[in-house]
């Protein structure tokens, strides 16, 4: 029987005749929820755009459901998590409208800081306003971008052309060096232009609030093209009443269309519906976009848009030994010896009930995002606590850490540190050991004026699979190493994972690691990243004493663990010994 494709949304059908050779496509737009659950146990594929949602409710019921398929960029009508707990792929299409929201963007911040709309508006009544709508040039002023997903990077792109100094905020994504890269707090401070380019996720929602608004300089503008929950409405018209904001150019909106008019009424507010990616050539790039992905997955490859990789086992063929690009590394109970917080714990008289949400953390027995939450209620850090703990982690270096990243670093590997700390601590940590900011990713936290703890930023790394997110990002042949949980799921997206049980060994981990390390030296680690050619260099050098430690624990079944493929590959190193 041909298998079947629902199109659930108005989309441009012509993109669709790929598809035909392998499903029955069915055009069925405006379904009820009600309908939808009747219906979407048929279907194999569904591609929705924003109109139609995919809740739990719905997912449940598909029993023949494979791929979810959003021509366009967010995904918050879909609920990712349940299809990945039932194995069906998400896959967007980031790149199709990413351009003409950059262009949205852009035109809305002249029409906002030049009153280009409001101008327009009484001139066409017969008002000649010309020193009523006096406004300001963009050459110089400083735009934030909160986001440098496929929209920011373009935005990134004009607002440079246009001659504004441009800082970013995204700490899950490398950035280019040319990018200045600021934390949300940081980046709120300075900028006289402020625009939002990140997904719609509980991790997202009301970034802009009552609080942030207070971090932002005084008559500051606001551009929203991402999504609607993303701003507090109700936040950003008191602070436009009160003058503290100047204007807001909003395309996207909490509930659409928007219920409340209050904000639209206000002067210094302009605003289009919904529209930032909607132009003909967009809509065709987008379809086609998800048409391919569609395509990748019944032949069995990964799409670059996979939103949960996790689902795909065969990510690639993995080669476990003969030399990586890249080491990523774990922070807590890895390269340090300690878990900075249950150390921040003790400061506040509250280490034993952090330090229990930990191992259940760390353990798979809650999920991270509930620990993560519940330690910081406890604890409340004071920044300057954090800036102690990045010493603690210091303090507690494991033995031969320095003397292996200085060797990593001599054979041209790129290191970094992936973590659910939190990246006061971890920047402190990592700075000291050679480690560029860019390659350190963490939590950010708010604090106020006086160093108190108000509230965290929300991110991947709070919660179970973030990791994963933040790593399949990264570039070349990575290696990941840590002891918990959270570092096995990137198991999916790495070419080697090797587990840490110098410090803690958990049995998940040992149990389901190619590689696992019983010792506290990360010297094998050394010689697995350089592999046999940049192991006999480093003979060579200076580290040649790393590479003669890590080649006998690599050797030793009471030091290493390696499954049974990795041993026999690893044997071919046993002749190094003797240069």
């Amino acid at each position: 029987m041909e298998s079947k494709l629902l199109v659930a949304d108005k989309i441009n059908e012509e993109g669709l005749k790929p598809l035909r050779k392998y499903f029955q496509i069915e055009v069925r737009t405006g379904l009820t929820d009600e309908k939808l659950a009747e219906i979407i146990r048929d279907y194999e594929v569904i591609i929705t755009r924003s109109s139609t949602a995919l809740p739990e409710k719905l997912i449940v019921k598909a029993n023949k459901l494979k791929t979810i398929a959003r021509a366009g960029i967010g995904v918050d009508n879909i609920d990712i998590q349940a299809a990945t707990a039932r194995n069906i792929a998400v896959v967007n299409a980031p790149k199709g409208n990413a351009r003409v929201t950059a262009e949205h963007t852009i035109g809305l911040m002249f029409s906002l800081m030049r009153h280009i709309p409001q101008a327009n508006d009484e001139l066409k009544k017969g008002i000649w306003a010309k020193s009523k709508y006096t406004g300001s040039q963009v050459l110089g002023k400083t735009l934030g971008i909160v986001g440098f997903g496929n929209v920011g990077r373009e935005v990134f792109r004009m607002a440079n052309g246009l001659g504004m100094k441009v800082v970013v905020c995204e700490p899950y994504t490398r950035l280019p060096k040319k990018v200045t890269k600021m934390t949300f707090e940081e980046l709120l401070k300075i900028s006289d232009v402020i625009t939002f380019h990140v997904p719609m996720t509980y991790l997202t929602h009301s970034m802009l609030n009552s609080y942030t608004l207070k971090l932002c300089k005084k008559e500051v503008f606001i551009i929203n093209c991402s999504r609607g929950g993303v701003v507090d409405e109700k936040a950003v018209f008191q602070a436009l009443e009160q003058g503290s904001v100047a204007g807001l150019a909003i395309d996207v909106f909490t509930k659409e269309p928007p219920i409340d008019k209050r904000l639209l009424d206000l002067p210094n507010v302009i605003a289009t519906p919904h529209i930032g990616g909607s132009t003909h050539e967009s809509q065709k790039q987008s379809i086609t976009e998800v048409v391919h992905a569609i395509l990748q997955l019944k032949e069995g490859k990964v799409p670059s848009n996979l939103l949960n990789p996790q689902v795909f086992k065969k990510i690639r063929q993995r080669r476990l030994v003969g030399g990586f690009d890249t080491v990523i590394f774990d922070c807590d109970s890895t390269l340090s010896a300690i878990e900075g917080i249950d150390e921040l714990a003790a400061l506040v008289g509250k280490k034993e009930a952090v330090a229990k949400l930990t191992r259940l953390a760390m353990e798979g027995e809650i999920k991270y995002v509930e620990a993560f939450e519940k330690r910081l209620a406890l604890t409340k850090p004071k920044k300057q606590d954090l800036e102690k703990i990045g010493r603690l982690y210091l303090d507690n270096l494991l033995e031969d850490v320095k003397g292996v990243l200085e060797a990593l670093k001599f054979l041209g590997k790129e290191i970094y540190i992936v973590s659910g700390s939190y990246t006061p601590a971890l920047t402190f940590f990592g700075r000291n050991l050679g480690i560029p900011d860019r390659n350190i990713y963490g939590n950010d936290l708010l604090f106020d004026d006086e160093g108190n703890y108000r509230t965290f930023i929300g991110g991947p790394l709070r919660r179970n699979h973030g990791k994963l997110q933040v790593i399949r990002q990264i570039t070349g042949r990575r290696i990941m190493v840590g002891d918990a949980v959270t570092d096995l799921e990137s198991k999916e997206v790495v070419d080697l994972f090797i587990g840490f049980g110098g410090v803690v060994k958990r049995e998940i981990v040992e149990k389901n690691s190619e590689l696992f390390l019983y010792c506290r030296s990360f010297a094998p680690v050394l010689v697995m990243a350089a592999g046999f050619d940049g192991t006999v260099e480093l003979l060579k050098s200076k580290y040649r004493k790393y590479v003669g430690k890590g080649l006998d624990l690599l050797s030793s079944q009471k030091h290493v663990k390696a499954d049974g493929k990795l041993r026999r590959k690893l044997n071919d190193y046993k002749k190094l010994a003797y240069l």
